[in-house]
Parts: C-alpha cells; structure tokens; sequence
C-alpha cells in the first residue's frame, strides 16, 4: 500500500459546495497557500510511479526557489561548503543556480503543461464511472466499468479516441482521484468564475486542502469491490497513492454529475445488444 508524503494542513472542507466555494474566493488572489504541499501533489500527479522524476521535479523548484531568495548568493554559502568558498563564488560567476535551474524549470514547466491535457481525459473517465454508478435511471450488467467509460467519453466530439483514452487511464490510474477532484474545481472555475485562469493545476496550487478531501471521495468509491459477484474495484489497492487519513473527511463526499439522455441510450443498446452475441472464451468484459 502506497500513501502519500504531506506536511500538515488545516481541517479542509467538508463538502462538495465547500470545497467549491473555497476554491472560486482563492481564485482572484492566486496565492499558493501551502506550495510544498501542492508542489509535491503536482510531483505525484504527473509521475505517479516515476519516483526519479518525481524528485527532479521537488528538486528543480526548489533550487528555483532558493535562487530567487537570499540563501542562494555567495554571502549566504552554506557551512559545509565555507572551505570550498571559491568554488561556490566561481559558480556564481557562471549563473550559479539560475543557470542550472531556469532551462531544467521551463523544461519542466512544457512537460507539466502537455500532461495537463492528458489529466483531462483521465478525469473524465473516472467522472464517468461515478456517474454511471449512481445513475438510478438504467441497472447496469456488471456495474459500471472503464471499459463503458471510455465509451461513453467517445460520445464527446472533442475527446480523442480510444487508444488514447485507454493509455491515460493506464499511465495515470493511480492518481486518478487527485485529477477528478483538481478537474472538477477547475471545471467550476471556468464556468462560474468566467476565466481561463482555472486549471487542473491551479486547483493544486491554490486549493490543495479543497482538491485532497474531494479526492477521498473519488478514492473511497474506487476502492470499493463492485457489488456483482464482488469484483477487484476500479482503483489498485496496491498501487494507488493514497490520501493520508489525516486529510480525509469524516464523511468522504462524491461528486455526482447527471447523464445526458444520449449516454443513457448508449448504455441500452450497449446492453441490449450483448443479449444476442454469444459468450467468449472468458464470458468476461475488459474492465
């Protein structure tokens, strides 16, 4: 079992609306209330196991932070390295920190950027699964599953297809909670808030507290056994990055979006339809 590395927060929120609420009155300011601990959700979010990478990514911030601050000039050498004084002095002559941090931080920054587009799809398909499963509307043979997901995240002419949908969910399905709550609140940004400044990582950094009790949400539901015939759940509990319990609401919350009367008519036929085609091999559905 994997759980998260955090320093402590405040009690976060403790419903959906509160967390939104939360979120729309950080949004103007944009101020990083706690950007260790949104720094290191970012780290785990883009490479859930890619631990190397993770800490290039804790390491480049803050050596980007440290040269942008007094600890990183020559009058501030650290202890252990006053007897190398003028090595760290001929450091600085070539640029010092900023030299090595500004190129390794853009690189970073572009990378961060082009997963972003790829957190959406994963969040959509998570989103989706929650929808199905607490759609009252339509019984669903075998529960709700990612393979149903995807296809009705199909339906949506802007979302690719599903090669690429399926590889998101693969690569990030272990952090899969932490983007459906980030892209909800970025969600909400756009819509209420009227700007193009919400994102998935601008809920990171702004609202980390808002974006870690939605996610226990997501994650007590991925981690339940679907209730036929008690199948393995959506998520892994052997591999999923949990959220530490000190950050999980007393009552985990889940965040319930309605399906559109063309999803519903997908999921009939999608079931009518595998009444008359007859068992495989395994009888099983790719989940």
């Amino acid at each position: 079992m994997r759980v998260m590395n955090l320093p402590e927060l405040p009690v976060g929120p403790h419903s959906v609306e509160d967390c939104i609420r939360l979120y729309l009155n950080r949004l103007p300011a944009d101020d990083a209330l706690w950007p260790q601990v949104s720094l290191l959700l970012t780290a785990y979010m883009a490479w859930p196991n890619d631990e190397p990478r993770r800490n290039s990514c804790v390491a480049t911030y803050l050596a980007r932070f440290i040269q942008n601050s007094d600890a990183g000039t020559a009058s501030n050498i650290p202890a252990a390295m006053a007897s190398n004084s003028g090595d760290w002095i001929a450091f600085e002559k070539f640029g010092g920190l900023g030299a090595v941090a500004k190129p390794a931080f853009d690189h970073l920054t572009e990378e961060i950027a082009w997963v972003q587009r790829r957190w959406l799809l994963v969040a959509d398909v998570f989103q989706m699964m929650v929808d199905m499963a607490h759609d009252d509307r339509i019984a669903l043979q075998r529960g709700a599953s990612i393979s149903k997901a995807i296809e009705l995240c199909e339906i949506e002419q802007t979302i690719p297809g599903h090669s690429q949908l399926r590889k998101a969910w693969s690569d990030f399905r272990d952090v899969a909670h932490l983007i459906a709550a980030s892209a909800y609140l970025a969600h909400e940004g756009l819509a209420k808030a009227a700007t193009h400044e919400a994102s998935i990582l601008k809920a990171i950094w702004i609202a980390p507290d808002a974006v870690l009790a939605l996610a226990a949400g997501f994650q007590e539901f991925g981690l339940q056994p679907k209730a036929v015939r008690k199948e393995s759940p959506i998520l892994r509990p052997d591999k999923l990055w949990r959220i530490p319990p000190g950050f999980v609401p007393k009552n985990p919350f889940v965040v319930i979006r309605r399906l559109t009367e063309e999803q519903l008519e997908h999921l009939r036929t999608r079931r009518a339809s595998k009444k008359y085609i007859p068992a495989t091999a395994t009888g099983r559905e790719q989940k």
